[in-house]
């Protein structure tokens, strides 16, 4: 089943309100704890992806793999939080492989649902009213990369074309 938009960003603050979460930047801990969810740490392996949503004990972890930067890490949970909410169907031990076309819309999903999260609409129309929507600013203040600043900014049409982007400094 395929979510709209609408249905992503209200899951994403429906979630933000209970979890108790009101400002930027978003507090993942208060989320994770709030599902109930385990954050574990493992090596990661051959064809493994970053990160994966699977069962444990009663419940479930996301598992983290390999050593991301912290912003990156952040974008990575809140999208694995997607998955938990949106699909839960996917919380399998994960080993790779080939995806297909439902796949990918299921991870655009949960990174949808990850820019929701750690990004409200609200919290950054009232950012950028405040400072500027200037991406770098903004990232910092919302603790994500500037690529995902920059795209949730024009997204919700406060810029326009990718040349408003800083020059990258190798940061994801």
């Amino acid at each position: 089943m395929h979510r709209s938009t609408q249905d992503i960003r209200r899951e994403a603050e429906q979630l933000l309100k209970a979890a108790g979460v009101t400002g930027a930047p978003v507090v993942l801990r208060d989320v994770v704890s709030y599902l109930n969810l385990s954050l574990v740490e493992r090596a990661r392996e051959p064809f493994s992806s970053e990160a994966a949503l699977v069962p444990l004990g009663e419940g479930h972890a996301i598992e983290l793999r390999g050593t991301s930067n912290a912003r990156r890490r952040r974008f990575t949970i809140a999208h694995e939080i997607g998955h938990f909410l949106l699909h839960p169907e996917r919380a399998v031990t994960e080993r790779g492989g080939a995806t297909n076309a439902t796949m990918a819309a299921l991870e655009r999903e949960a990174n949808q649902f990850a820019a929701e999260l750690l990004m409200p609409e609200h919290l950054v129309r009232q950012a950028a009213l405040e400072e500027g929507a200037d991406a770098r600013r903004l990232g910092d203040r919302f603790d994500v990369s500037i690529q995902a600043m920059h795209l949730r900014l024009r997204r919700l049409g406060l810029v326009s074309r990718q040349s408003d982007l800083p020059p990258s400094r190798g940061v994801v």
